[in-house]
């Protein structure tokens, strides 16, 4: 590894930049290429990370929904730009997000990728209706391209394959199930709590957040991990003013802890495949 190039252990104790960077906006892949093949001159090597949010439903935009896709994606990423470092090369092309690391080699990318991916989670999950558009469905994939590596189409590509990702149900089924009287009393009942009421639960779940719930805690305390912040960990309960178990989970993780309510059912499912 040439002297330029951010170890793992440099990624992992990266601080939140608290200046972020610039956004640039791209209409086609060739600035993302241009940039890549600037930085790799520069460095040797860059990892790159994607993520790709969908709003379509049935392959489309409906008429009124173009405009608020396109402010919601780009809210997504000015929240998301602070995570990584100033001198890296944020893209955004139409709603798919572009994180240009240069120096970084493939287990640098993987960390961003992780720490990007938890606080997407926590964002999408966290997001008010009426405020912004929540993504049907999204992914994030990573990618390197070192030494002897400049097809950077090639790497863009690699890095748009899913490691990870989430689908939310489709609008036609979403509607069908917030009819339900269970449902409807949830999610009045979330916004008398003033918390907000999570329908769907992940069943994959990043690493690092596995690692701070334990399947033994999340089973004892009926809760179920889905999102990291910096140093809040949002947590999708049945009751989200069980007192007891908050601050259980305060201590155990060493975060502060964001409730969501969670249907019940829901919730016992995702924690039945949670290990």
């Amino acid at each position: 590894m040439c002297k330029e190039a951010l170890s793992l252990a440099s990624f992992e104790s990266l601080e939140v930049v608290k200046l972020a960077g610039s956004i640039e906006f791209a209409d086609t892949l060739e600035p993302i290429v241009s940039r890549m093949d600037a930085l790799k001159a520069q460095s040797t090597q860059v990892a790159l990370v994607t993520i790709a949010l969908r709003f379509e439903q049935d392959g489309k935009i409906y008429a009124g929904r173009a405009a608020p896709a396109d402010q919601s994606a780009q809210h997504y990423l000015e929240n998301l730009r602070s995570l990584v470092r100033k001198t890296d090369s944020v893209f955004l092309l139409r709603h798919t997000f572009y994180f240009l690391l240069p120096g970084a080699d493939l287990n640098g990318g993987a960390i961003v990728q992780e720490r990007l991916w938890e606080a997407l989670l926590w964002r999408v999950h966290n997001t008010l209706d009426g405020d912004f558009l929540r993504p049907r469905s999204m992914m994030i994939g990573h990618a390197a391209c070192e030494v002897h590596c400049n097809n950077f189409t090639q790497c863009i590509d690699a890095a748009s394959e899913a490691q990870l990702s989430f689908e939310l149900l489709p609008e036609k089924v979403a509607r069908k199930v917030m009819t339900t009287t269970k449902d409807t009393e949830l999610s009045l009942l979330a916004r008398k709590l003033g918390v907000p009421y999570v329908p769907l639960l992940p069943r994959k779940l990043p690493v690092r957040i596995q690692r701070l719930v334990s399947p033994t805690l999340a089973q004892e305390l009926h809760c179920f991990p889905i999102g990291r912040d910096r140093d809040i960990l949002t947590v999708a309960m049945s009751n989200p003013q069980d007192h007891s178990a908050l601050e259980r989970l305060r201590v155990e993780t060493g975060m502060n802890i964001f409730p969501v309510l969670a249907n019940s059912r829901e919730l016992q499912t995702a924690l039945e495949q949670f290990v």
